[in-house]
């Protein structure tokens, strides 16, 4: 009996185009858009900056000369309070690319977990 041919392969190249970038994930917002695709915003989350703080002087040696009070720590002024989320990016996705996502996505916590091998 003859042996079947081998399968045909090809290779797939992965090429990081000049937008590509790396961002720290704390979670995920989205939901179906009109058009039935899944949209899905990355965001990571920190503690607002305040816009504007107010620090206490000392008057220096030097005559009309101050300096920051060290003791003393800045009083916000102006700012936003509790908790900011960054939107880093969104993707859309098909129903078919999301449940591939949502495939690879489970293996890979099992593969963490120590459930599964690579």
């Amino acid at each position: 009996m003859a042996e079947d041919p081998p399968a045909p392969t090809i290779d797939v190249h992965y090429v990081k185009s000049t937008a590509y970038r790396e961002v720290s994930c704390d979670g995920a917002v989205g939901g179906e858009t009109p058009a039935n695709k899944l949209w899905i915003g990355f965001y990571s989350e920190r503690l607002p900056i305040p816009r504007v703080v107010q620090h206490q002087l000392l008057r220096t040696d030097k005559e009309g000369e101050f300096q920051m009070d060290p003791d003393k720590p800045p009083v916000p002024i102006d700012g936003r309070t509790g908790i900011l989320r960054n939107l880093e990016f969104g993707l859309y996705l098909s129903s078919a690319t999301a449940a591939s996502l949502h495939e690879w996505l489970g293996h890979q916590l099992a593969i963490m977990k120590g459930e599964e091998t690579k």
